[in-house]
């Protein structure tokens, strides 16, 4: 009869199965840390670009809207039934994050003070009274300096205009 050769498993073979499967395992951690490191780091913001960049980038720029004597308050008489003599006395900035607005509102502060001056003499004393009458005074504020300068550079430019200053008498 023929003998039959069992073939014995190689020991060196088990070795290799071994390495191989901790290198496999190590290489999945490593690209799992990466991944882990690069979504969950400080240093990056959503769209992968570094925060500092993007934080300086939108940084605030509050600008002062003067008046052309470079005044920094506006002043405006009330038309009062009762024949006192009331006026309103505003201080404004305006909020943006792009330097290129601050250029055009530079440029462009004729028609913003305008636009302002007629705004606020227009007001009721007793409206400004409330703090409601404060908030909408400011909001149409905000929506006057965005319509000019959407008409000047196609685009509203600034975010909001604050009373830094608001004084009734």
């Amino acid at each position: 009869m023929a003998e039959e050769k069992v073939e014995q498993p190689n020991p060196g073979s088990n070795k290799l199965i071994v390495i191989l499967v901790v290198v496999i395992v190590l290489l999945f951690a490593a690209v799992a840390a990466g991944a882990a490191w690069y979504f969950l780091a400080d240093d990056n913001t959503a769209d992968g670009a570094p925060e500092s960049a993007q934080t300086a980038r939108r940084e605030a720029i509050y600008v002062k809207l003067r008046t052309m004597g470079g005044k920094p308050g506006f002043i405006a008489n009330f038309d009062d039934p009762s024949a006192r003599h009331r006026f309103l006395q505003i201080y404004v900035e305006a909020l943006t994050r792009d330097p290129d607005v601050q250029v055009a509102l530079d440029k462009h502060m004729p028609l913003v003070v305008h636009g302002l001056s007629t705004l606020f003499a227009r007001q009721s004393f007793t409206d400004l009274q409330t703090t409601a009458g404060k908030q909408r005074l400011r909001d149409e504020a905000t929506r006057v300096v965005q319509e000019i300068l959407q008409e000047e550079i196609g685009r509203p430019g600034i975010e909001a205009v604050y009373f830094t200053n608001f004084v009734m008498q």
